[in-house]
C-alpha cells in the first residue's frame, strides 16, 4: 500500500480535502510574502511540496475517476500549449 492511500484511510478523504485546502492556502501566503522579498525559495519550494503531496493524495483518492482525472488534464496542457503557440506567433510578428 503506497504512503498516499495510508494516509487517506488513517485520516479519510473529508480530512485531507481540508489538509489540501490549508495547504494552498500556506502556498498563497508565502507566495505573497515571496512577492514582498519576506519569504526565501526553499520556503517558496517546501510549500509547493506540501501542496505536490496533497494533490497525489487526492489523486489517490479519487482513483475511480482516473480517466476523468486525466481528460481534464490532457485539456488543460492542450490549452496551455495552445497559449504558448499564440504568444510565440505573437511574437514574431513584425509590424
Amino acid at each position: 500500500m503506497n504512503i498516499y492511500k495510508q494516509a487517506l484511510e488513517a485520516w479519510g478523504v473529508e480530512s485531507q480535502l481540508g489538509m489540501v485546502q490549508e495547504e494552498c492556502a500556506e502556498l498563497i501566503k508565502v507566495i505573497n510574502k515571496r512577492f514582498r522579498g519576506k519569504a526565501s525559495l526553499e520556503e517558496l519550494i517546501e510549500e509547493c511540496v506540501d501542496v505536490e503531496l496533497s494533490i497525489n493524495q487526492m489523486r489517490e483518492a479519487f482513483l475511480d475517476e482516473r480517466n476523468t482525472w486525466d481528460r481534464i488534464k490532457m485539456k488543460k496542457l492542450e490549452r496551455l500549449s495552445n497559449l504558448l503557440k499564440v504568444e510565440s506567433d505573437e511574437g514574431k510578428r513584425t509590424i
